[in-house]
């Protein structure tokens, strides 16, 4: 056969395939991005949440073979809708620009795949570390009100997504260049004009109907809330009915009751005593006034001296603990001894802004409404020094808390910059090592005169994520595991990691209390150690903190060393500071506990757009609300029930009432304190 003839056979065979291909290359771009999302999105959100198999504190599974079509078929439909709006504005976008059809559907398929992929890595590679109460408050708590500064959390992985970028814009252009080369010209006529104005009208009923009746079953709204293209839907509906603009619309679950009325609408400030239930949760709240705060009546005066050592994420568990058969924590195991440890302290929210500013201001509200410690403690004549391994305006902390008030001794990790453990300057990773700190108390603990009463706090950041720094020693034996590797399968390294960082930090309160010591002040000092939250370390599925209301990331310990003091009740950090001004100045009588107590109120977000709040009560027993899904997780009974059930049934009712009034009171002293504020600015 003539080699021209061969040639001819050869182009048509590829021709062939690619004229059919050019034909159909919208439609074929269009459900390859379909494929794609399905395959990698259903994939992303069972291994992650357990949604077909049931997994650890989920509140829904779709176990049944029918819920699973059910839900599959909702997923399909809400892509097709989704990605064919994108694909529809896309290709007439094309043709208008007059693009050729193979080209048009090739950057399609890619650039949406590749924004998909992404997002999808970004999105699950946060909820590896974190979990579903992510959202932009969230984040901002975890970054003390910085959305920047949360985000360098997980900062480290940047590099690999910005590879894995460039490579992606590589692949595109070589399969651009490849496509432009193509043995067959184009044509830049259309495909048809696409769906009718009817088609279109008629999908868009039947998918604001579908998502109107996701909205009332629990199981499927909880599922598909996960999907990308069901998310942005369903907010979008909430924006266009959301006719008061107050943030909830008829497709918000709960709906909002008052479509018209910007005061009333789910999770609102519910106004004390008007007959009006703007929250949505148990009626209308009764305010019962603002509460004593006891420090008023206790008058200031100066007794032993104080050290507040604060161990940055230090579980409550650490106490007796071994590692490669080495005590973590011997000298606070040794503290608790011939002290006292208490077994049920909490924080509040979970995170280290949150929870500072509450053991310092001694309230949950954003301005301060009680007497701040520091204040108290100046006014009883107390010499005030700070030492922190962290960047303490982190979060507006040093201000807020009045650290760095005139007068004051305040040292942080601004203060040393030259002796950082890591590069960056930015506040939530500029941090000093557990050697630097110790050594500054150990300089300011001579240039103070301990015939005055002194207090001093320091802030360790030892087990602060990723668990290690450069400058760190192996107490414990091992390599530590690099911030690439951590993740639930290397959870035996992860851990050992952690607790040998604990070590470090056991080993310098070994050593101020060795200073203590040899000045002769220790038995006249209270000796104070406490965590800021706990941290999960793959333990409930998650990483760190903040994301959950369990013991592991909201218990943490409390060691004062001094023998027989008692607290019969669940300790949150608002009560820490009475507790250690009643000790020191021996005005402790019996049990701290004596009068009657709520449970210790939590919340995960912020504490008026909180996702979770609950309450935990002496023994670990947890009253937790889902403000997502209005379900209601009794600990001690293993049982989650629908909170219109809850606050009605004679067994779960008390508990469930209480739990929403701490949280409205909460909020109501907050709101009165920021009032009170602004009219004293005016």
């Amino acid at each position: 056969m003539p080699t021209n003839e061969i040639a001819l056979k050869l182009q048509t065979m590829i021709e062939a395939p690619l004229s059919w291909l050019k034909q159909r290359a919208r439609m074929a771009a269009f459900f390859w991005v379909l494929l794609l999302v399905q395959l990698l999105e259903l994939a992303l959100i069972e291994r992650r949440f357990d949604l077909f198999t049931g997994g650890f504190l989920q509140p829904y599974s779709l176990l049944s073979a029918k819920e699973r079509a059910i839900f599959l078929g909702l997923s399909l439909w809400m892509d097709v809708f989704f990605y064919g709006g994108i694909a529809f504005i896309w290709f007439r976008l094309a043709s208008r620009w007059r693009s050729k059809p193979l080209i048009a559907a090739y950057n399609f398929a890619f650039l949406v795949s590749a924004a998909i992929g992404g997002w999808l890595a970004v999105k699950f590679k946060v909820l590896s570390y974190f979990n579903d109460t992510i959202d932009f408050l969230l984040l901002q708590a975890l970054g003390g009100g910085s959305l920047y500064h949360a985000l360098s959390y997980v900062s480290n992985e940047t590099t690999v997504f910005i590879l894995a970028g460039l490579m992606l814009l590589g692949a595109y252009w070589v399969g651009l260049r490849s496509l432009r080369r193509s043995v067959m010209p184009e044509s830049t006529s259309t495909e048809g004009r696409g769906p009718t104005i009817w088609i279109t009208l008629i999908m868009l009923s039947l998918t604001v109907g579908m998502v109107h009746w996701v909205n009332s079953n629990s199981p499927l709204r909880y599922g598909l809330q996960k999907k990308t293209s069901y998310a942005l839907i369903q907010t979008a509906l909430i924006r266009l009915t959301d006719i008061d603009r107050d943030g909830s619309g008829f497709f918000s679950y709960p709906a909002d009751s008052k479509p018209l009325d910007p005061l009333i609408y789910p999770g609102a400030l519910d106004v004390p005593g008007n007959g009006i239930d703007e929250d949505g949760f148990a009626g209308d709240f009764l305010w019962q006034g603002d509460p004593t705060d006891p420090l008023d009546a206790l008058t200031p005066r100066s007794g032993d001296h104080i050290v507040m050592i604060v161990l940055e994420s230090a579980r409550g568990d650490l106490f007796g603990r071994t590692v490669n058969n080495k005590a973590v924590a011997p000298f606070l195991t040794e503290l608790a001894r011939y002290g006292t440890s208490f077994e049920y302290v909490y924080s509040h929210a979970g995170f280290t802004v949150t929870s500072l500013k509450a053991l310092f201001n001694r309230t949950l509200s954003h301005k301060v409404d009680r007497v701040r410690l520091v204040d108290y403690l100046r006014d009883s004549g107390y010499r005030l020094s700070f030492i922190s391994g962290e960047d303490e305006s982190f979060g507006n902390v040093a201000d807020e808390t009045g650290m760095n008030d005139p007068g004051n001794y305040f040292f942080d990790a601004r203060s040393a910059l030259d002796d950082r453990v890591y590069p960056s300057k930015e506040p939530a990773s500029l941090r000093l090592s557990e050697d630097r700190v110790t050594r500054q108390f150990l300089a300011r603990s001579k240039e103070v005169d301990w015939s005055e009463p002194q207090f001093f706090y320091i802030n360790f950041q030892a087990a602060h994520f990723p668990y290690h720094h450069p400058n760190m020693p192996a107490i414990l034996g091992g390599r530590p595991i690099p911030r690439s590797d951590i993740n639930a399968e290397n959870r035996f390294w992860l851990e050992n990691t952690y607790w040998n960082a604990i070590a470090v930090a056991d080993r310098s309160v070994g050593r101020i209390l060795a200073r203590l010591e040899a000045l002769g002040v220790l038995d006249d000092t209270v000796v104070v150690v406490l965590g800021d939250h706990g941290e999960s370390l793959f333990d409930d599925q998650f990483l760190g903190h903040g994301h959950a209301l369990n013991d592991i990331q909201t218990r943490i310990p409390l060691v004062i060393n001094r023998s027989g003091l008692q607290a019969s009740c669940a300790l949150g950090q608002v009560d820490i500071a009475e507790f250690v001004i009643r000790v020191a100045t021996d005005r402790l009588e019996g049990d701290i506990c004596a009068k009657p107590r709520t449970p210790i109120l939590q919340f995960i977000g912020s504490l008026n757009y909180p996702q979770l709040i609950g309450t935990v009560s002496y023994g670990e027993v947890r009253t937790i609300l889902d403000m997502r899904t209005r379900m209601v997780f009794f600990s001690d009974l293993g049982r989650w029930a629908e909170f219109d059930v809850a606050i009605k049934d004679p067994l779960l009712k008390e508990r469930t009432r209480e739990l929403v009034t701490l949280w409205e009171a909460a909020r109501w002293q907050n709101y009165l304190t920021e009032q009170q504020s602004v009219n004293a600015k005016d």
